[in-house]
């Protein structure tokens, strides 16, 4: 039996929209700028310009900058995270532009406080599909992407479940065919979310409330963002 894909972005769309706030982490500095992952983004590759000195060296394809950059790789100095301006999104070519310098600090707080839930969102969903055997993406598309589009951010459904899990997950419903009397597919509107599915989200949230005390201590995070309160 294959592993389940436990890679996926936080959100439901592929790239951020311009104009919006992110959280970026430093991976390497190239002839044209800095590269840069989208955490949020399944660590999708960005590229901030260098704009402060017109001393830069031979241009090269600016789309080649996005390809065979890697994490993982031992060469590359790794920096902390921060916020970063979307410019520009080029989603055929894979190409994002971003800004540091162009962050406002209100800007900046909100996204730091929408990364810190949605880590630990995605913290939760990565449990589920993990104990089901189930691809991350397909936990998403059942459960946490529906959350975001109902409540804002699913961080404020995850607080509900904990508590009250059957009025907010039954309320999730997809689209099945099924053949009427007249043999032909008629579509039927059914609950998305197994039973299975909620008993093990109900327990990892439960069990992270938990033990979020020394969940606290292992986040690079502001203490000041949010309270880990709020999720009980």
């Amino acid at each position: 039996m294959a592993s389940p894909n436990l890679e996926c972005r936080m959100y439901e769309s592929k790239f951020p929209k311009a104009e919006t706030v992110v959280m970026v982490q430093t991976t390497e500095s190239s002839e044209m700028g800095t590269i840069v992952s989208l955490v949020e983004y399944n660590n999708i590759n960005g590229l901030i310009f260098f704009t402060e000195t017109d001393n830069r060296p031979p241009r090269r394809s600016i789309s080649s900058l996005f390809k065979c950059r890697s994490l993982s790789s031992p060469a590359l100095k790794v920096e902390p995270f921060e916020p970063a301006l979307v410019l520009r999104v080029n989603s055929e070519k894979g190409c994002i532009y971003l800004s540091k310098r162009e962050v406002k600090e209100e800007d900046a707080k909100v996204c730091k406080k929408r990364y810190y839930k949605s880590m630990l969102v995605h913290f939760i969903m990565r449990n589920v599909a993990e104990t089901l055997s189930i691809d991350l993406e397909d936990i998403y598309t059942t459960i946490g992407w529906p959350l975001y589009r109902k409540y804002g951010h699913a961080f404020n459904a995850l607080k509900l479940i904990a508590n009250d899990p059957n009025s907010i997950l039954d309320s999730i419903t997809k689209e099945v065919k099924e053949v009427g009397p007249d043999g032909e597919e008629v579509p039927k509107m059914v609950p998305a979310v197994t039973e299975e599915m909620k008993d093990v989200l109900v327990k990892k949230i439960r069990d992270f409330v938990d033990i979020m005390g020394a969940f606290h201590a292992l986040l690079p995070m502001d203490p000041t963002a949010f309270s880990f309160k709020d999720l009980v």
